[in-house]
């Protein structure tokens, strides 16, 4: 122990004795540290850190795929009310199992009216999930079926809207303008869904039994909304699970076939399906953020044989009073971990700095967010790192230190001492590995830029400049279907007078909102097929005057008008690729289509619809998938809730927002309007996630191409300190000093052109790795490779011009009186 303790006092001493070397070393540790640790700090929050639920591991999400095609990884299609309900009465591998979707509630009665965000779950959801209320009492059975409007709320509502009323329960809450009992309150800090924003309310599917008559969502096996959740009984691998929920599905398909005879269905962890597309790209920038590490510490290496080489005659000292290479070895790696462990602190404090800027970097619409922090894991993973990273860039450098030539040692007393070529041969190779790796960071990185700038000029189909969305909420309870047509034509109408307003709109959804487009099987009246065998199209609800504000170019027949009323001829406008699809080598105009507007209610009324119009292609929230077919029916002939306003204007959405809350107060006190902002708001929504890959990878590029030009450029400062009596005589002899910067800069272009033929070699074969990140580039684009080789031959140049061009200073007689 008394060993390691002078072993520790003499590293240090020995460090703040070589202050230069100590600052490059420790600014370049902690840059790669810290980096790292930031990005395990994502990578954690995100993939490894378990679901706040108890026992997470058994936890797993249910969801269908087509059963014609093979099971994706992560299954993501949806469970209609009685598929759910089957798997949850004929599965014996659950412990228990529950449905739920997102939805949205207008909450009133409480203040002023406000829109919240929420789920409607089956009464097990929190017996799934392990959780119980902390005030009042968790949903029945019963409440199930249609007569229960119970609410349970969460700990926020409970505080903001009910100031911690530990009376709140059994107090009525009016929801959408029904009245809704609060039966519970969730404890602090539960959130449901990690994929979704944080919700405030949930109630039953009793309203969806209601509606209809009772043959509303939950009696309709078409109606494909559900999202599935259970607990696997203890015992029961996944591989079990899978195989019974797959008997149950072979069973449904003969009994339903119209519905089922396509319907897969699958198991898939909860976690993994929570982080959804997630974890690939966060996977390979924690191990671009690897590679910079790796660079750092070769950097280091490098700079502790270049201080090696000084340190000769003190290590022959020790070596002749009887010092052994094992000792010798030990005290030089103990110099290396204390020198990492003091990057390992900055880096630390340099991480924390770096998780805010990463959340801040965050797309909100990532999952999990909330949950990334430099927590025990992260800090016992970065004094992992610091460990493993001291014996990494200590090893060679003590490998090679510690073996003096104690007779060129001794003869070089009196004049200055420099590293053999065995010893620059080294620091060249490292210098080669850096480069190597940086070429492969440099690729990644550019791949990705390219990628994100061709993503965010793809063709939307509609000129997103100058637009504003708003969403507003009316209540169906208050209002009668011709009611609720009427509101809407009036504030779309009162809304295009607003002074700054050039036209206004409505759609649901609305393009780039945020939300997947709804679908539904249509079928061709010129060449009708079995329900089951239904192509399905995306749809949109628009008024009148939507393709107009949007600027959406009509490409065959007419935009909609005052002729298609609610209770006129049922029409659409389909889109380019619906065109191309279902009429390849014919006009669409005035054909017929059927449209599958579900099980029961009034379908007669929209299931055979005109083609009235052609109009581009409508990009929705996923930009890099290819367009769907898509078609545009009228909301007044198919009133399924309220649509968000879209209008074209001059005016700063953060104005706007204030004059069209006034405006529809006056129509309706109790309707809320909220989330004003632009169209180009929602498209860098949309650009989020390719935003943050482009720009980390582009940070760690950076990072990595100034450690490999400062290892270049000790490289050749060594050369010059090395070759100072050669270029003396070179001087002498009458050598110019362009001749000398030749000879010197030869060096550095040898190292980065075989450093770089290394990295883009390695990157050719890596490169395919980043193909589902890409949109638009091919991983062995040439012109990014190109254009990295040209920068980095740029950054080598001038890393090598500044060592050489001070080699040519070099006073003839001086470096001949030296030796």
């Amino acid at each position: 122990m008394d060993a390691l303790f002078n072993d520790l006092r003499y590293a240090a001493r020995n460090l703040r004795n070589a202050r230069g070397f100590t600052t490059v070393a420790l600014v370049t540790l902690a840059l790669g540290i810290g980096a790292t640790t930031a990005m395990f700090s994502v990578v954690n929050g995100v993939l490894l850190r378990p679901l706040p639920y108890a026992e997470p591991d058994r936890l797993v999400a249910i969801n269908e795929f087509n059963s014609d095609h093979p099971a994706p990884e992560v299954p993501q299609g949806q469970l209609s009310f009685p598929d759910y309900q089957d798997v949850a009465s004929r599965s014996h591998s659950f412990a228990s199992v529950a449905a739920y979707t997102f939805t949205e509630f207008t909450v009133t009665g409480i203040g002023k009216a406000a829109h919240l965000k929420g789920e409607l779950v089956t009464s097990g959801i929190f017996r799934v999930l392990g959780v119980q209320p902390a005030m009042g009492r968790a949903f029945l059975p019963s409440e199930d079926g249609p007569g229960y409007h119970v609410a349970i709320i969460s700990d926020r509502l409970w505080r903001e809207y009910f100031h911690a009323d530990r009376g709140v329960l059994g107090r009525p809450l009016a929801l959408d303008g029904r009245s809704f009992t609060i039966v519970g309150v969730m404890p602090a800090g539960f959130q449901f869904a990690p994929r979704s924003a944080p919700g405030d309310l949930w109630t039953t599917f009793s309203r969806w039994a209601e509606m209809n008559g009772g043959n509303g969502p939950t009696a309709q096996r078409g109606n494909h909304s559900l999202f599935g959740i259970a607990r696997l009984r203890p015992g029961i691998t996944l591989e079990q699970a899978n195989a019974d929920l797959s008997s149950i599905y072979r069973a449904l398909a003969s009994e339903y076939p119209d519905k089922n005879r396509h319907s897969g269905i699958a198991a898939t962890p909860e976690l993994r399906y929570a982080v959804g597309q997630t974890r690939e790209p966060l996977l390979v920038l924690m191990s671009a953020v690897g590679l910079v590490l790796l660079i750092a510490c070769v950097n280091v290496a490098n700079l502790l044989l270049a201080r090696g080489a000084g340190r000769t005659q003190e290590i022959a000292v020790r070596a002749a009073l009887g010092a052994t290479r094992g000792r010798l070895i030990r005290q030089l790696i103990t110099e290396s971990i204390v020198l990492a462990l003091l990057g390992t602190a900055l880096g630390t404090g340099l991480a924390t700095w770096a998780v805010a800027a990463v959340l801040k970097l965050y797309p909100e619409n990532l999952p999990r967010a909330s949950e990334i922090a430099i927590d025990g894991r992260v800090l016992l993973f970065t004094a992992s790192l610091a460990l493993a990273a001291g014996i990494l860039f200590g090893l060679v450098p003590a490998w090679r230190i510690s073996v003096p030539n104690l007779a060129e040692t001794m003869r070089s007393r009196g004049r200055t001492f420099t590293a053999g070529p065995a010893h620059q041969r080294v620091r060249s190779a490292l210098v080669v590995a850096e480069t190597a790796l940086g070429v492969m960071l440099l690729v990644g990185a550019g791949l990705l830029i390219r990628s994100f700038e061709r993503l965010s000029h793809v063709d939307l189909g509609f000129n997103p400049e100058h637009l504003v969305t708003a969403s507003f909420d009316i209540s169906s309870s208050r209002y009668q279907p011709e009611q609720m047509d009427r509101f809407i034509r009036e504030f779309v109408a009162r809304a295009g007078a607003v002074p700054g307003v050039m036209s206004a709109a409505g759609s649901l959804p609305l393009p780039l909102g945020g939300n997947d487009l709804w679908s539904v099987g249509i079928n061709l009246l010129d060449h009708p097929v079995p329900e089951s065998d239904y192509p399905s199209a995306g749809f949109y609800l628009v008024t009148n005057g939507f393709f107009q504000t949007m600027q959406m170019p009509l490409l065959r027949g007419r935009f909609f008008d005052d002729r298609d009323q609610r209770d006129s001829a049922p029409v659409m406008i389909v889109t380019q690729e619906f065109a191309r699809r279902f009429y390849p080598s014919q006009d669409p105009i005035g054909h017929k289509v059927y449209m599958g507007a579900g099980e029961g209610g009034d379908r007669k009324k929209y299931e055979t619809r005109e083609i009235v119009g052609v109009v581009r292609d409508i990009r929705t929230t996923n930009l890099a998938k290819p367009p769907a077919p898509a078609f545009c029916v009228p909301i007044s002939q198919m009133l399924w809730g309220t649509p968000t306003l879209v209008i074209r204007t001059q005016t700063a959405a953060a104005t706007l927002g204030p004059e069209l809350a006034k405006l529809l107060a006056t129509l309706d006190p109790e309707a809320p309007l909220y989330d004003v902002r632009s169209m180009d708001d929602w498209l860098a929504f949309d650009l989020g996630r390719a935003r943050f890959q482009a720009t980390l990878l582009g940070i760690f590029a950076g990072l990595a191409m100034l450690m490999t030009a400062v290892g270049l450029y000790g490289v050749i400062s060594s050369t010059v300190a090395q070759r100072t009596h050669e270029i003396g005589i070179r001087v002498a002899l009458g050598a110019s000093r362009l001749a000398v910067i030749r000879m010197l800069l030869k060096q550095g272009a040898e190292l980065t052109l075989l450093g770089t033929a290394a990295g883009v070699a390695a990157a050719l074969a890596f490169a395919r790795l980043l193909g589902s990140l890409l949109y638009g580039v091919h991983p062995h684009d040439p012109g990014t490779y190109i254009a990295v080789c040209i920068a980095l031959g740029a950054v080598a140049v001038l890393a090598s011009y500044i060592p050489a061009r001070r080699g040519t200073r070099v006073d003839p007689v001086v470096a001949l009186r030296a030796e």
